[in-house]
C-alpha cells in the first residue's frame, strides 16, 4: 500500500462518486481511457465486484481505477511479498574439505557446491589441518587452489588462513562477474 502526497493510502474501495472520469480497467481487462465513475460503481455492483481506486485525480491527470475483487487482491499481493522475502533469504553451506582428499571426493564436493551457488546459497569450504597435516600448510593452500580451479559457479569472496585451517567464502557468480572476468583474462 502506497501513500500518496495528499497522506491517503492507495489503493483503496471506491463506495462513493468523489470524482467524474476515471481511467478504468473494467471486470474483463479491457483498459477504458475516460469512463464515468458513477457507472463503473454500478457495474461492479452488479458483479460482486469492488471499484478500487490506484491511482487518485491529480490536476488534470484522471484516476485510475480497476473492477475487482478487492480481498483476492489483497490476498495476492501478501502472497507475492512473501514470495518475494523468502527468496531473498540466503543461506551460508560449509563443505569440509581436508589436505589429502582424493580427485573423485573433490569433484562430487564441487558439483554439490555449484548446486548450492546456484540456488543462490554462500558457501564456506573448510580444510582442515590434523597432525602432522599441519606442517604442509603451503602444501594445502596450493590444493585448496585447484580444488577452487574446479568450482566454476562461485567466485572467491574472502579468504582466512589460521594455523591448522583455511577457510574460503564462496558467493555465485553474476553475469555481469563473468563478462568482466573474460575480459581481463
Amino acid at each position: 500500500m502506497k501513500v500518496n502526497n495528499q497522506g491517503l493510502t492507495c489503493p483503496y474501495i471506491v463506495k462513493f462518486v468523489s470524482f467524474e472520469y476515471t481511467r478504468l480497467i473494467d471486470k474483463d481487462t479491457q483498459y477504458h481511457n475516460s469512463f464515468k465513475v458513477a457507472v463503473a460503481l454500478v457495474i461492479a455492483r452488479n458483479n460482486n465486484l469492488n471499484l478500487v481506486c490506484f491511482n487518485r485525480p491529480e490536476g488534470t491527470n484522471l484516476a485510475f481505477c480497476k473492477i475487482i475483487d478487492f480481498n483476492k487482491f489483497l490476498y495476492s499481493e501478501e502472497k507475492r511479498k512473501k514470495k518475494m522475502q523468502a527468496g531473498s533469504r540466503r543461506e551460508t553451506k560449509e563443505i569440509r574439505l581436508s589436505p589429502n582428499i582424493a580427485d573423485n571426493d573433490i569433484d562430487h564436493k564441487m558439483k554439490q557446491a555449484n548446486e548450492l551457488l546456484e540456488d543462490g546459497d554462500e558457501v564456506v569450504l573448510v580444510m582442515k589441518l590434523k597432525g602432522r597435516d599441519r606442517l604442509h600448510m603451503n602444501e594445502a593452500e596450493i590444493r585448496m587452489n585447484e580444488i577452487l580451479k574446479k568450482c566454476d559457479k562461485g567466485k572467491e569472496v574472502s579468504r582466512k588462513k589460521g594455523e591448522n585451517m583455511i577457510i574460503v567464502r564462496l558467493n555465485k557468480i553474476s553475469k555481469e562477474n563473468k563478462t568482466e572476468e573474460k575480459k581481463n583474462e
